[in-house]
């Protein structure tokens, strides 16, 4: 089944009348004396294809995660496979990813809901649950009367990981001999690719570095730095198989280390050359040339590498100073 995960992202907007209007301006900064808007950006991901599905932006006040994660759904395909993290967790939308006939596998928080709290407690570490759909959450199934009033059956698993740290699963793969225990770490560890795009987008991209103060220049600057991205991953994918294929196939073990390319050069590389080529409409000699850059610049992998994760303040950035 094809795999897609969801996270959602804050970003800082520049101080202008049109962004106060349709972003709203009731947050505080860390060092702000005054208030300033902020924007909730969502994005549908492909973790196995580093695809960007669906993106989506609006005001913090104005939306929650949830509420774009709904505006993703009609883009997932009935039989998909959606991960998501513990702050989306509820019952309703359990209820209507079944109905919507979408499986899912979604990390919970240990303390929400007492059966999750008594199965973290307990020896077990696989279980089946049944739902039921609280009366107040009805409207929100609307479009789905048949499945209000019966209960859903849910499975929790228990992983552990190396530090030691318990993580409690829910997920609708019911199956025990098709989707066995073992496999659930890995599973959702996938998921980890959309923080690296996040990590692109925002660092390498420079996603809240804006070229224009105005709501219509946010929202153009967002999506076009999703395209970006998306067109980069779709670009190098020839690449990575063939980097891929040719480590695969080294039976004398001259490469000790598995290598990928490297996406920052990518990244850079197609900014450069992304509009000169559709002015002068050389995609072929392009797209050789991409790909012989691309070849030659890739990086090792290296197994079993984990580092602290560091919290860094937000930089903001100076319209004054724009890159040319």
């Amino acid at each position: 089944m094809r795999m897609y995960s969801v996270d959602g992202t804050r970003l800082v907007l520049p101080k202008h009348a049109s962004i106060e209007e349709e972003f709203g301006s009731n947050y505080y900064g860390p060092k702000a004396d005054s208030k300033q808007s902020m924007a909730l950006a969502s994005v549908l991901y492909d973790p196995l294809n580093q695809l960007c599905i669906d993106s989506e932006i609006e005001g913090l006040e104005k939306v929650s995660e949830i509420d774009l994660l709904l505006l993703h759904l009609p883009h997932i395909e009935q039989g998909g496979l959606l991960v998501l993290d513990r702050f989306y967790p509820s019952k309703w939308l359990f209820f209507l990813l079944t109905a919507m006939k979408i499986e899912f596998y979604v990390r919970m928080k240990k303390d929400r809901w007492k059966v999750v709290e008594k199965f973290t407690n307990s020896d077990l570490t696989d279980t089946e649950v049944s739902f039921t759909l609280p009366k107040k959450d009805y409207d929100k199934l609307s479009e789905y009367p048949d499945i209000i009033g019966q209960d859903i059956k849910c499975r929790l698993v228990k992983i552990v990981l190396d530090t030691g740290e318990i993580e409690i699963l829910c997920t609708s793969l019911l199956d025990k001999e098709k989707y066995i225990l073992e496999e659930f770490g890995d599973m959702y560890h996938l998921r980890w690719d959309e923080e690296e795009a996040y990590k692109l987008l925002r660092n390498r991209i420079e996603l809240e570095r804006f070229s224009g103060k105005t709501a219509r220049a946010v929202r153009q600057d967002f999506h076009a730095k999703i395209f970006l991205m998306t067109m980069c991953a779709a670009y190098t994918y020839p690449i990575e198989e063939k980097v891929r294929e040719e480590y695969n196939k080294d039976k004398e073990g001259i490469r000790k280390h598995p290598q990928k390319i490297n996406k920052t050069n990518a990244l850079a590389t197609l900014s450069d050359m992304l509009i000169p080529i559709y002015i002068r409409r050389k995609f072929n000699r392009f797209l050789k040339h991409f790909d012989q850059i691309i070849y030659e610049t890739r990086e090792i992998i290296r197994p079993n590498r984990k580092f602290e994760r560091r919290k860094k303040p937000k930089r903001q950035y100076h319209m004054n100073y724009k890159p040319l």
